[in-house]
């Protein structure tokens, strides 16, 4: 799902659940072109720092030019969310106020014909988040077996359709050579999935568009990894971490994972805890929470983003938190 590098998503929410102080410091984990990482140098003012994250030398070069009034409070850093603890100790901080990640991609890249993004992308088929990576949406469309395109395109959901659709693109580029562009790539899948008689609705191969570019870019991974540094690197009792999700997929592991971090117990619910796994964090938001209708008006793209927030715990907490709160709250494990 696509967001805006201009219009930050859900900033007073965003805001909020950071709990922003006028000399913390935050980590902004996917800077983009710097829209929440301006709100909160503005609200952390005069002393707040913030260190920006982003694997993507374009918006960093955006993120740039947008935070260049705020001086040295603001350190930008060209790195993965699963690199956090190097950009720490290059930046020389052990502990952050607070960590924001918005797992969205922009529209700035998405309008970018030439990185691969958009179904009308028809000079590429490239879809690196770095560019400085070997693994392009080209080497994952043309060369990946009928198995492993099914293991990237079932991340929709869609078992029976990702068989499909991996099948179609065997059978045409066995048939026809390689698949060359993002935009030829979108016809073949729309011309699969697509049913007679539906209305109109967003292009049938943006689901699977998005299954290859987070193969791609390993987003999956590098969210889960993500979670538990940013959950390591707060300052116990009073840090926070935000993170905005925009699809099923990265719903479900952001809620997964924050659970999991909240409670790390593996014993049987019914039984006292002998595995001494201790709770990083508990949640601040028990359900994801939605933009305001409002919202959704200016952007409809926001219809789809979710923000979970967690606290982190102070060491006595950790000691004495519920070892089996997440298993009363199997049964709300749905939105």
């Amino acid at each position: 799902m696509t967001r805006s590098q201009h219009q930050p998503a859900m900033p007073e929410q965003v805001l909020a659940h950071l709990d922003i102080q006028p000399a913390g410091t935050y980590v902004d984990m996917t800077v983009g072109g710097g829209g929440h990482a301006e709100l909160i140098l503005e609200a952390s003012a005069p002393g707040g720092r913030l260190l920006g994250i982003d694997r993507d030398e374009q918006a960093l070069d955006m993120a740039r030019r947008r935070l260049a009034r705020f001086g040295d409070r603001v350190q930008l850093f060209r790195q993965r969310f699963s690199e956090l603890a190097q950009v720490l100790a290059e930046a020389q901080i052990e502990r952050v106020d607070g960590i924001l990640i918005d797992t969205g991609i922009s529209m700035d890249q998405m309008l970018d014909l030439e990185r691969g993004f958009s179904f009308a992308s028809a000079s590429s088929l490239d879809m690196r988040m770095d560019r400085r990576q070997a693994l392009t949406a080209y080497e994952v469309v043309n060369n990946y077996s009928q198995q492993q395109l099914y293991d990237v395109l079932r991340v929709t959901g869609r078992g029976r359709e990702a068989r499909k659709v991996a099948a179609r693109i065997v059978s045409f580029r066995e048939g026809s050579g390689p698949i060359q562009s993002t935009a030829q790539l979108a016809e073949l899948i729309a011309a699969t999935v697509s049913r007679p008689g539906r209305g109109k609705q967003r292009n049938p191969a943006a689901r699977w568009l998005m299954a290859i570019r987070v193969a791609v870019n390993d987003e999956l991974a590098e969210l889960r990894r993500g979670l538990q540094t940013a959950a390591e690197a707060l300052q116990p009792a009073t840090g926070r971490l935000v993170v905005l999700t925009w699809a099923g997929h990265e719903h479900r592991l952001a809620r997964q994972e924050l659970r999991r971090l909240s409670n790390p117990c593996t014993c049987p619910p019914a039984l006292p805890c002998v595995c001494g796994k201790q709770p990083l964090v508990e949640l601040a938001v028990r359900k994801a929470l939605s933009p305001e209708r409002a919202e959704v008006q200016r952007s409809p793209q926001m219809r789809s983003c979710r923000l979970h927030a967690v606290r982190a715990l102070g060491e006595d907490e950790r000691q004495t938190h519920g070892d089996h709160e997440i298993a009363t709250s199997k049964g709300s494990d749905r939105e």
